[in-house]
């Protein structure tokens, strides 16, 4: 009896819910609804008024949407088909189901649509939107600049609707859709952001200064000395495209294009690399004959390559014979064998001597067998005793710092002994055993507009005066300084070494021989 009384009482629920008026919707629709349930693909969205409908999971709207749905959530979408009393959805407009109303909606909306650049000129790109032609400028296809527009023609991308104008005009635009999915990405970006974090990013842009990185929505850059030890070029460290590994070095504040507030961030790669020179540094023992190559000739000596990132230097008066120029005996690229004559630790600098080819075997210790590797060295052998030479403090200094010292920032107002590492336009680059920094070229002492390369080439030794340290680390000098601090303590000590009969003097006799002094210091 039991069982007639359900199928009674489930014949009277068909009846009464055929009896509810159902929603009814018709293609180009916009339509909220709740996701019930995902498939595969696709997902069943209740529309309410017993209307129910499929979404397609995968679209126009990214590979990740499905993973990003989850059943309970409130969507947008428009209706794109209605096959066999099936309501079929998508949340941007596919190709095939645009006309006017739907666009001017989609621009209401913000729902994305599919678009093919069909051609370019001088203000922007043609977009066919199914059969309607529409316009996107130049600036508003990507977040930065194009550099060859027709690149673009022929590919399939997504736009936002801007603007339909007199029912027929169609402005579109591809980079404000970007900007909002830039945005979203960059607020959970921003929870993970952290001096000293280490993330993944997408690098976006190759440069000669450096290679700037999308980390999910906020671009950091990474200088070129940050991505990797020795000295190399950008362009043979990374490429656009490529997933890379960075520490977050620096953080402060700053402006996009538009004036906005944005964090400008400092990455470094070579900060998660390990440090070749303190690899190397247990293997570069006194004696020990190896090869390398001559990366770069200077006026005081040659720089070796002993393996990747760590170099050498053989000091003009290290090549076991009086030469002028370095150039005279070794040319860059050239392979040489040349003798470690001390590695120090602490400044990370290498003094190396030359070893003439003719007379390599010569020199080679018989009794002591060459290590078979030595932290990726090319050892030749062990040279004899009699010919291992201790180098003298000039070599040494001279000897390359393989990249930054740890060491504390100088006192402001001492005088340090520099050489030219670098040389630009607005002054030169100078390095000390613990430190560098940069004299602007107003600092040197040398008539405005002179040519830096002549008058302080590379290798250039002086006194500067510390004038600033900032909290980077970034030290700013004076030769300038220097020189007067250096001329009023000789004329401070020459003051003190008077007699007494000198102090009754009168100014004009004390400016007098103040001035005869100082004459004299600078002949």
């Amino acid at each position: 009896m039991s069982q007639v009384i359900d199928e009674e009482d489930f014949g009277a629920l068909f009846e009464e819910d055929n009896t509810k008026p159902r929603k009814r919707v018709t293609v180009g629709d916009k339509v909220s609804g709740t996701v019930l349930f995902l498939g595969t693909g696709s997902a069943t969205v209740d529309l309410g008024g017993g209307l129910e409908a499929l979404l397609d999971t995968v679209g126009l709207v990214g590979k990740d949407a499905e993973a990003s749905l989850k059943p309970g959530d409130k969507i947008d979408a428009i209706v794109v088909r209605i096959r066999d009393r099936v309501v079929e959805l998508a949340r941007s407009i596919p190709k095939g189901h645009a006309n006017l109303q739907v666009l001017a909606d989609a621009a209401a909306s913000g729902i994305p649509v599919e678009g093919t650049v069909t051609g370019v000129n001088k203000g922007g790109y043609l977009i066919d939107v199914s059969g309607t032609v529409g316009f996107c400028p130049l600036g508003q296809i990507d977040t930065r600049r194009v550099e060859d527009p027709a690149t673009l023609v022929g590919q399939k991308l997504q736009f936002r609707v801007v603007e339909v104008r007199d029912g027929r005009d169609l402005l579109v635009s591809r980079r404000a859709l970007l900007e909002a999915g830039q945005a979203q990405k960059a607020a959970e970006t921003r929870g993970k952001i952290a001096i000293g974090a280490r993330l993944s990013g997408t690098v976006t842009r190759v440069l000669d200064f450096g290679a700037f990185i999308d980390l999910g929505g906020l671009e950091g850059m990474v200088p070129a000395s940050e991505l990797a030890w020795g000295r190399k070029r950008p362009q043979d460290v990374v490429t656009e495209g490529q997933v890379v590994d960075v520490e977050i070095t620096r953080i402060e504040p700053g402006l996009d294009h538009k004036g906005r507030p944005v964090e400008k961030i400092g990455l470094s790669m070579r900060a998660l690399a390990r440090d070749p020179f303190e690899q190397a540094l247990p293997g570069l023992q006194s004696g020990l004959l190896v090869r390398g190559i001559v990366t770069r000739v200077e006026a005081f000596g040659a720089f070796v390559e002993l393996i990747p990132a760590v170099e050498g230097l053989i000091h003009v008066s290290a090549f076991g014979r009086r030469v002028a120029r370095a150039a005279d005996v070794v040319q860059p690229g050239q392979d040489i064998v040349v003798q470690i004559e001390l590695a120090d630790g602490l400044s990370r600098r290498i003094a190396l001597s030359y070893v003439d080819p003719q007379i390599v075997n010569d020199v080679l210790d018989a009794e002591r067998a060459a290590p078979a590797s030595v932290a990726g060295l090319r050892v030749v052998g062990w040279a004899r005793p009699s010919t291992t030479t201790q180098p003298n403090q000039e070599r040494l200094n001279q000897a390359p710092r393989n990249e930054r010292v740890v060491a504390p920032p100088p006192v402001l107002g001492t005088v340090v002994n520099v050489t030219v590492d670098k040389i630009e336009s607005f002054g030169v680059f100078v390095s000390w055993p613990t430190g560098r920094g940069l004299v602007p070229s107003f600092e040197l002492g040398v008539p405005h507009g002179a040519d830096l390369r002549k008058i302080v080439p590379i290798g250039t030794q002086f006194d500067a005066l510390v004038q600033d340290v900032r909290p980077d680390g970034k030290v700013r000098l004076s030769r300038a300084a220097a020189s007067a601090a250096l001329e009023r303590a000789e004329a401070d000590a020459w003051m003190a070494q008077q007699k007494p009969a000198n102090a009754d003097a009168g100014v004009g006799s004390f400016g007098e021989l103040l001035r005869q002094k100082l004459n004299q210091g600078k002949k």
